[in-house]
């Protein structure tokens, strides 16, 4: 499987499959309780999916993670969108779908249908490649794959001009794994390279990589190569290492 970013969008290309990673649907019920009014993203996010699988004519989609946002209750915003936003797109092509740890009780909604599969946040290969959330370790079926895709830590950068004025970007985040402190936990590693996405949300924030150098959400903290890793904007600048 060949893995190629949608240069322009924070979303992933696999032959004929796509990748979207921390949707957050539901996250304006936050938002309101911060005081901060916002209408439902959830069909304008649809209405984006929709378009890239008309242009891009997937088999199938891949989400990563933390397709919901509330936790560790349900909104009811969630409970009356995400069945009708999965029902249509499974009209459309099969989908995966791996718990975030958002996703506690995203079983309860999900639509039951044979064209809809779930499983939990250590995540499972396809076609060759590892796919995981990022909050728990992966399995060992993805860590035996070369390479690794994974979600959780919403990337970005933040860009300072001498007026002080600032701006955040999401990037993606290429790393090498260190391949022996992955075999302190597991028996075989085939896993060489981890994949870090942005995260789809327009609303969601992000982990400025070039601030926060050395920080990385979830397990594998410690046992990937940072100071190795590369960014890319989504346009695919790439800002070489910045960790």
């Amino acid at each position: 499987m060949i893995l190629e970013p949608i240069w322009g969008r924070p979303i992933l290309s696999t032959e004929k499959t796509l990748v979207f990673a921390d949707l957050h649907l539901g996250m304006e019920y936050e938002l309101l309780n911060s005081g901060i009014s916002v209408p439902s993203q959830t069909n304008k996010i649809l209405s984006k999916i929709i378009s890239s699988i008309r242009e891009f004519n997937p088999k199938d989609v891949v989400f990563l993670g933390d397709i919901k946002h509330n936790i560790p209750m349900m909104s009811a915003q969630e409970r009356r969108e995400i069945p009708k936003f999965f029902g249509e797109l499974s009209d459309l092509v099969d989908i995966y779908v791996v718990k975030g740890n958002h996703d506690g009780n995203l079983t309860e909604i999900l639509p039951r249908r044979e064209n809809v599969f779930l499983y939990d946040g250590k995540g499972f290969s396809y076609r060759g490649v590892g796919f995981f959330h990022g909050h728990a370790y992966p399995s060992e079926e993805v860590i035996s794959c070369k390479v690794g895709v994974m979600a959780h830590n919403h990337p970005v950068v933040k860009l300072t001009d001498g007026l002080g004025a600032v701006k955040t970007l999401r990037v993606w985040v290429r790393a090498p794994v260190i391949k022996e402190r992955l075999l302190e936990r597991y028996d075989r590693v085939s896993m060489g390279e981890l994949l870090v996405m942005p995260a789809f949300n327009d609303l969601c924030g992000g982990m400025a990589v070039n601030v926060y150098k050395g920080k990385f959400l979830g397990p594998l903290k410690g046992k990937i190569r940072l100071k190795d890793a590369r960014a890319y904007l989504l346009d695919g600048t790439d800002l070489g290492h910045i960790f």
